[in-house]
């Protein structure tokens, strides 16, 4: 019985290195249609759920103050805005001494600066420095994930010489790579990869079959078949061979209708899917004997790595040494040369004893706390003194007193004696300690000062004069020429 169409299969191709598949014109289709880097250069990433014995801790929490704003108007600044002084670093005076130092939009400089020292404190206590491991240093990733084709999937961890990776891995639909590596993905070797495939095809009347392969610019096909009867052949990429198959006319990178033989070279120019087609439009089976060989650049040859694993759909749980200190990767990746597939899920779990505990972290880590604490401390001793020296400021009186207006200018006195009960006076009092009477401007009864006639102001009091005036109307001091 005839298949339905678009049923491709792994096996058979360049060692691995190619998938094949088939269908009738018009059926369903497990094309590759997704799109590819034009280098062909795999893409990464990472992010697993990390899981430990504990989860980590500390005082992340964060006090947000909002001051009022105050509006001191142009040209004036209040007494302590000076140019040493900056309240936003060092605080305010007359605010609570635990908004200073380093005071910064409610505290979260504050906030900042107390995290960085209570964190490793906390760390001491919790043995827990710094570290999303445990006591003793194990970390797990385990997590199920989509990969798409030329895609891998990585974590990472610094291990000492001799700890443990214990991994176990599965893969569906696609096969997939499996390496562990000191050193990141970008830095396996590459290589070229050559091969052929050749086969007797049997084609039923509006049946296609094809060989596909991923293939770099730089990448070559080299074909040759013969055929038992007339037959379409083309070289298409995923989306054109879609396409065509249902009943559109795309353009193809070699195209040749009705032959019974063909030979040539293809040159690859971009990185993608590559499908060499065989199709039977006549009445009657047509038998195809072809050979295909292939030259494919820039291959990941995940060999390089310290252990690999090529080409499998499951890896049942294993351990790992490693060898050295240092950062050690593991990678999953889905080789676009292995499976036809879009993508593929992986469902991995992968454990690191990392041989670094707690208390090799907190040792590692004391020469940064302590330069923390250093400059911390600097800064406290700084921003203390900045606010000594406000307080300071805050108690000198000020050198400016500004002049006090008065309706009537008080005269000097030369009386020693009241002129209302004869008390004795002192010269500067304004008022009699034995009568209450207030001093007079001058001695009403001997007047011992006279202003010159046409004088603008009082000799005695200097009120303003008018030229009518013959007495001074705010002390009665006479006016030269007021008798006559």
């Amino acid at each position: 019985m005839p298949r339905g169409g678009g049923g491709g299969f792994r096996g058979g191709g360049f060692s691995g290195g190619g998938f094949r598949g088939g269908g009738f014109r018009g059926g369903s289709t497990s094309f590759r249609m997704g799109g590819s880097r034009p280098s062909g250069t795999p893409f990464g990433r990472t992010g697993a759920t990390r899981v430990t014995s504990r989860a980590p801790s500390g005082p992340y929490r964060h006090n947000y103050y909002r001051p009022r704003r105050r509006y001191y108007g142009y040209g004036y600044r209040p007494w302590y805005r000076h140019w040493w002084y900056n309240p936003w670093w060092a605080g305010r005076w007359y605010r609570p001494w635990y908004y200073s130092p380093v005071y910064v939009g409610g505290g979260v400089t504050i906030a900042i600066i107390l995290g960085l020292i209570l964190l490793p404190l906390f760390g001491v206590a919790m043995w827990f420095p710094f570290s999303n491991s445990d006591v003793n240093g194990t970390v797990n990733y385990r997590s199920t994930e989509t990969l798409y084709f030329n895609e891998y999937w990585y974590e990472y961890e610094d291990m000492k010489d001799g700890s443990d990776i214990t991994y176990q891995i599965q893969s569906s639909p696609s096969l997939i790579s499996f390496a562990i590596w000191d050193q990141p993905f970008e830095s396996l070797p590459t290589t070229t990869k050559v091969g052929s495939d050749s086969d007797q095809l049997d084609l039923l009347t509006n049946q296609y079959e094809y060989v596909g392969y991923y293939l770099k610019p730089g990448s070559t096909i080299n074909y040759d078949f013969n055929a038992s009867g007339q037959v379409d052949f083309f070289i298409a990429s995923g989306q054109a061979l879609y396409e065509w198959n249902q009943g559109g006319s795309p353009s193809f990178y070699i195209d040749e209708y009705d032959v019974l033989s063909g030979t040539g070279v293809y040159n690859v120019l971009s990185a993608r899917d590559y499908y060499v087609v065989w199709y039977n439009e006549g009445v009657s089976t047509v038998v195809v004997n072809f050979t295909i060989d292939y030259s494919a650049v820039n291959v990941i040859d995940i060999s390089g790595a310290d252990f690999f694993i090529e080409g499998v759909d499951s890896i049942s749980q294993n351990t790992f040494s490693v060898t050295r200190d240092g950062t050690w990767y593991f990678f999953v990746y889905f080789d676009p040369m292995l499976s036809p597939e879009e993508t593929t899920d992986i469902t991995f779990d992968v454990t690191y004893d990392t041989g670094i505990t707690s208390t090799d972290r907190w040792i590692d880590i004391q020469p940064i706390l302590i330069a923390i604490i250093v400059v911390v401390g600097i800064v406290v001793v700084v921003a203390l003194l900045a606010r000594r020296g406000q307080k300071k400021l805050k108690s000198k009186p000020s050198s400016k007193v500004a002049p006090v207006k008065s309706a009537l200018k008080k005269p000097i006195k030369s009386e020693t004696n009241c002129i209302r009960c004869g008390n004795s006076i002192r010269p500067d009092a304004h008022f009699c300690p034995s009568c209450g009477g207030k001093v007079e401007g001058r001695n009403i009864k001997e007047p011992t000062i006279v202003t010159p006639a046409e004088s603008k102001t009082c000799s005695f009091c200097h009120s303003k004069l008018t030229q009518d005036d013959k007495y001074c109307k705010w002390c009665g001091t006479e006016i030269e020429g007021a008798k006559s």
